[in-house]
């Protein structure tokens, strides 16, 4: 008896795998935020799940003192920048709000949240000046908005642009 019903079982098995993998719309990964430690770092939590999430593609003022402790210049321009603009230290926390859901994708160990509709944390960061384009970041996804961001922080000469930080501190 239990032959005569094999094949429709696993016709049916196969009908829902098919179901799931290929009509049912993926939803988009919303996560609560839960803090804001800096530009480039953000607290979420998914259910019972908190994680870090590292801003996606950019390398941000405060990743660049630590890279560059040795360097006197770098870290007095950096200094001047945040004394001359404060907003800039912030500006994640301006932009972003506690206990909102965001939509976050996640890539390799960085995570992509999505901060004004279309628009991601990183590409309104890089657009203030207050993070520069990781040299590394090759996303064909996002390279094209993530590079014409930049280039309009660094011709109207926001943020870090405005004190020559990437000179200063960035190696090639």
């Amino acid at each position: 008896m239990l032959k005569l019903y094999i094949n429709k079982i696993l016709l049916f098995v196969l009908i829902q795998i098919l179901f799931h993998t290929f009509l049912i719309a993926r939803e988009p990964t919303l996560a609560i935020l839960l803090n804001v430690t800096n530009n480039n770092n953000q607290t979420f939590n998914i259910g019972n799940y908190h994680f870090n999430c590292k801003s996606y593609g950019v390398i941000s003022l405060e990743e660049l003192q630590v890279i560059n402790k040795d360097n006197k210049v770098c870290q007095d321009s950096i200094k001047k920048l945040y004394k001359k603009d404060i907003y800039l230290k912030y500006l994640s926390m301006n932009l972003l709000k506690l206990k909102q859901m965001y939509h976050v994708e996640f890539k390799n160990d960085e995570c992509v949240v999505y901060s004004n509709g279309q628009k991601t944390l990183s590409e309104k960061l890089l657009e203030e000046g207050a993070v520069v384009l990781n040299s590394k970041f090759n996303d064909k996804e996002f390279r094209y908005s993530f590079q014409k961001a930049q280039t309009r922080a660094k011709y109207e000469k926001k943020g870090l642009w405005s004190e020559n930080i990437s000179t200063k501190c960035l190696k090639r």
